[in-house]
């Protein structure tokens, strides 16, 4: 790859051109997301791999993200922050809120409304209309 490519590569990353078209992320792909984070949240926490669980929900979320900022829909960084900001919010909520325990369970179900309201909140916020 020439440095040349590298750097359109980046700055289509960072800045879309503006005749680019922005679509709003989509619905249904993004519902299959969090569902494919909820199988493997679940099936870690059953075998016994809480935190590796929780740390692949979270990992699956952001790279889903970044795939559809990366392929540039309506709003994509402001959309990103406002995902990243709400979901961390809602965990600090429940953590806060939620008495402990040592049931991982508890955590499993933190994390998936952390993913849950970080993923809806994007596709909310590329679905706002264009100035």
């Amino acid at each position: 790859m020439s440095d040349e490519q590298f750097k359109r590569d980046v700055q289509r990353f960072l800045w879309l051109p503006p005749d680019v078209p922005r679509p709003p992320a989509r619905v249904w792909a993004t519902l299959r997301v969090w569902l494919l984070c909820l199988a493997a949240g679940a099936l870690c926490t059953a075998v016994g791999w809480e935190e590796e669980g929780l740390f692949v929900m979270m990992t699956v979320v952001l790279l889903n993200l970044l795939d559809d900022v990366s392929e540039g829909v309506r709003h994509r960084w402001p959309a990103f922050v406002a995902a990243l900001a709400t979901g961390w919010g809602v965990n600090r909520l429940a953590h806060a809120s939620v008495p402990s325990s040592d049931s991982q369970w508890g955590e499993y179900g933190v994390y998936a409304l952390w993913t849950l309201v970080a993923l809806v909140t994007f596709v909310a916020v590329s679905r706002l209309p264009r100035r």
